[in-house]
């Protein structure tokens, strides 16, 4: 097939469709406005300390299937670490340490047994997890998704300890938004493709390297060495729209690209300029993520990562042991659904940060900062409430595609969302 295609924004959703479609020997030219790569998951050396920052520190799913793919076709999946058995660590405000240890069970009988080395869930609450996994198995998806997490949760006669101490924190990090706002239905995808599925899918994984390291240049290499083009800096003005259908852009110094397919891969902020008459581009709502990078000057943290519970920061992620830096005392903490916060100078959010870690690893009370800063994503994912429609792939439009996490992927927004509508639009094209 001999088409050519244009992919606007560079991000995970557009370079996977580029990918995807340059393996198949399609011509692809990819726009990026920015002059770099990565979207909203990019990476920068800190000037000060020479360390990678990630704008937000991200987790990987051994159930990412078509992100390894994507990480296998431009050979990085090797920078990809996955635990060998599902663990999640956790802080608590009196200072103990408690830990999800799943065995080498079957599923879910290794979730179940996790739950019991959690010294924050009782055994009256292990018991009623029957409730959830019984609705999983055989509940409604369509009635599950009309109802908020909280309403799914006392639904199911999960107790407030159970969901202080994990529900809420899982769908904080999963969802990005707050158990009282997210739809029961994002949740439970998350349970079923993750926790409630293989023993195998459930682990969980870090990238060893910086975001943009991860995927950004080696999906522009793998692009280009297929005759493929990646250009930087080229903001599309306008769609060229004739006859129903989309024969390619404008962008803004002028030039005209042709071009069989347009696969936009851009959020609908950036993307309603485009097109203006469509009304079937509703607004969504978004949520956003704080990010508050410190370091100390001795390491702080034994583990790799930890939820804090009865803190402003909901996980803390060792940066120095997870990129195996030699100086140590690096430190990401992780504000999601962080409304209450994006708006607040920077000088508070690294005092909440400082505060939120002294109080629960005592390793970090005698330590001194040595620099700290904060990342704020305002439009981090798509806020999954309820009643939220999410369009396709395949737009009204002839021959433009969507992609994003914030596309209608079954998923909610996440890395693996982003790839699969960027794997979906290269099918649709290629099919």
């Amino acid at each position: 097939m001999n088409c050519d295609v244009l992919i606007i924004g560079g991000g995970f959703a557009g370079l996977s469709a580029a990918t995807a479609l340059a393996e198949k020997g399609l011509r692809v030219t990819l726009l990026e406005a920015r002059r770099r790569l990565g979207g909203r998951a990019y990476s920068f050396r800190d000037d000060v300390t020479g360390d990678i920052v990630d704008n937000g520190q991200h987790l990987f799913m051994a159930c990412y299937h078509e992100t390894r793919r994507f990480l296998g076709r431009i050979g990085t999946e090797r920078h990809l670490r996955f635990q060998p058995d599902l663990r999640v660590d956790f802080r608590t405000p009196d200072g103990r340490r408690t830990a999800l240890k799943c065995p080498r069970l079957p599923a879910p009988y290794h979730l179940l047994a996790g739950f019991a080395s959690l010294s924050t869930v009782s055994v009256g609450d292990i018991f009623r997890l029957r409730h959830i996994m019984a609705d999983l198995a055989v509940g409604d998806p369509h009635a599950r998704a009309a109802l908020t997490v909280s309403e799914w949760l006392r639904r199911n006669r999960q107790s407030g300890a159970i969901i202080s101490n994990f529900w809420t924190p899982l769908t904080v990090a999963a969802l990005n938004e707050s158990p009282d706002v997210a739809s029961a239905g994002g949740l439970a995808v998350v349970l079923q493709r993750g926790f409630a599925g293989s023993r195998e899918d459930a682990r969980l994984g870090l990238s060893v390297v910086g975001l943009s390291e991860l995927y950004t240049e080696a999906a522009r290499r793998y692009i280009e060495d297929r005759g493929g083009e990646v250009r930087l800096g080229a903001p599309v003005a306008a769609l060229d729209l004739r006859g129903g259908g989309c024969e390619g852009v404008t962008l803004k110094d002028g030039t005209r690209l042709p071009a069989d397919a347009v696969i936009s891969a851009i959020p609908p902020p950036a993307l309603a300029p485009l097109l203006p008459d469509a009304d079937w581009l509703r607004p969504l709502p978004t949520s956003p993520i704080v990010s508050v990078n410190v370091w100390f000057d001795r390491p702080v943290m034994a583990e790799p990562f930890a939820g804090l519970l009865g803190t402003e920061c909901q996980w803390a992620f060792n940066r120095s042991m997870i990129l195996n830096s030699a100086r140590g005392g690096y430190v990401a903490l992780v504000i999601s659904a962080a409304r209450d916060h994006i708006h607040r100078p920077q000088q508070d959010l690294v005092r909440l940060a400082v505060t939120d870690l002294r109080r629960l690893f005592p390793e970090s009370r005698t330590a001194c900062v040595t620099r700290a800063f904060a990342v704020k994503e305002r439009e981090a994912t798509l806020s999954p409430a309820v009643g939220i429609l999410r369009p396709g792939q395949k737009s009204p439009v002839r021959n433009l595609f969507l992609a994003g996490d914030w596309t209608d992927t079954g998923l909610p927004a996440t890395i693996e969302s982003a790839v699969v509508s960027g794997h979906r639009c290269a099918e649709m094209i290629l099919g």
